[in-house]
């Protein structure tokens, strides 16, 4: 594991603790505040707004049940609370103010998932590099609504939303130096919605919240992408319509809520032996632990993730037999690496789509680049996770999305 905090992270943790360090004495009052500084930062008024807010307390009551979150791991977590409150509350008065908005059709949109690590984000980037496709950029996803109108609203320029999605990236690069050589992040680059979905395992990551990752797994995530669907129609409303490619790894595990949401949708599932696969994600998450966290387990990591993203695969196993094959396309990562341009447009003509010489040639130059730090650089092993790899192949099977191939 060679991704770890800066050295200096650990003092603003010993300089800050006095202040930002002790655990809130009421999550309902630090819930209150954060409520309160939404409307403040955004100049609008709060609306009823239940189930989501009663939803969203789930989450800041388990991360402010965290005991051994660092100073910055709650100033971080606390700042993602707010985040969302904002966004919320931006999308309500769009709602009221501009209600057909919500009449922008999501044409066959194109998701991209299956276990983490297995080329999913150069996958993602490379289809969305289609002359007729869109991707979400890193800033939207920070700053999805746009402005409603109305009086005493605080706008957000593009340019305000584009500075504030650079300064969480370089925020993160000084505090996590070599995260970029695990997971590229860019505001102009094409970022996976796990950032637009209200609810996800993804906030596992930052600490462990048992409890809230019992409640997900009990909960329907419908609403969550009827919500995704909400800001993707924001985000084109009053813009040219392409199709829309979205991805994240964690789509894995509520692939029939997003079928239902989108009923039109093509699922690209992504493929790779899960060893690599499992001891990668495991690497990703202990950076990101150890960021927010004073205790790090990475035998924990393993065994969680483990059954987790097993219980993920076997869902999807399951949907897809019950969706229908053609619902589904398959990208093998050694196919993906090897001949990229060339599985593009195999996939997009699959998908229902030409490949002009405009798309080749921006497929082209994004396959030709390498967003990562120090490609090579990230260096992981599954004995640190305690991840048997005869185990893990065992658990997942030769088969993990159903494609109806066995791994070579």
């Amino acid at each position: 594991m060679n991704v770890r905090p800066a050295w200096w992270v650990h003092l603003v943790n010993t300089l800050i603790a006095p202040v930002a360090g002790g655990r809130p004495r009421s999550a309902e009052r630090s819930f209150g505040a954060a409520m309160r500084d939404a409307a403040r930062r955004t100049g609008l008024t709060w609306p009823a707004d239940e189930p989501f807010l009663s939803d969203l307390r789930v989450l800041h009551e388990a991360w402010h049940a965290v005991p051994d979150l660092t100073p910055i791991g709650r100033v971080s977590v606390q700042a993602e609370i707010r985040r969302r409150l904002q966004t919320r509350l931006r999308m309500l008065h769009l709602l009221d103010v501009h209600p057909e908005f919500a009449d922008e059709p999501i044409d066959r949109p194109v998701f991209i998932t299956g276990l983490p690590r297995t080329g999913t984000t150069f996958g993602h980037g490379l289809l969305a590099a289609h002359a007729d496709a869109r991707a979400p950029m890193l800033w939207e996803l920070w700053n999805p609504v746009p402005d409603t109108g109305r009086p005493g609203e605080r706008t957000l320029s593009r340019r305000r939303r584009l500075a504030a999605a650079r300064a969480m990236i370089r925020g993160m690069d000084a505090m996590l130096p070599g995260f970029q050589t695990i997971h590229p992040m860019h505001p102009l680059e094409p970022e996976e919605c796990v950032f637009a979905l209200p609810h996800s395992l993804a906030h596992h990551v930052r600490a462990p919240v048992p409890g809230y990752r019992a409640w997900f797994g009990r909960r329907d995530a419908v609403p969550d992408y009827r919500y995704l669907r909400q800001q993707l129609q924001a985000l084109q409303w009053r813009r040219p319509r392409r199709r829309w490619v979205l991805k994240s790894p964690l789509h894995l595990l509520t692939l029939d809520a997003l079928l239902d949401v989108f009923p039109d949708a093509t699922v690209v599932l992504t493929d790779r032996d899960p060893v690599r696969a499992m001891a990668s994600w495991c690497s990703l998450t202990e950076a990101g632990m150890r960021l927010h966290c004073a205790d790090v387990d990475p035998r924990r990591i393993g065994r969680e993730w483990l059954e987790i993203w097993s219980q993920g695969a076997e869902r999807a196993r399951a949907v897809r037999r019950a969706r229908g094959a053609d619902r589904f396309l398959d990208l093998p990562y050694a196919e993906l690496t090897s001949d990229p341009v060339a599985v593009a447009e195999r996939t997009w003509r699959s998908l229902g789509a030409g490949f002009d010489a405009e798309s080749r040639a921006r497929t082209l130059r994004y396959a030709r680049r390498d967003r990562r730090r120090n490609p090579g650089g990230h260096r992981y092993g599954p004995e640190r996770y305690g991840l048997d790899p005869d185990r893990v192949r065992a658990v997942f099977g030769p088969d993990p999305t159903g494609s109806g191939a066995e791994r070579g």
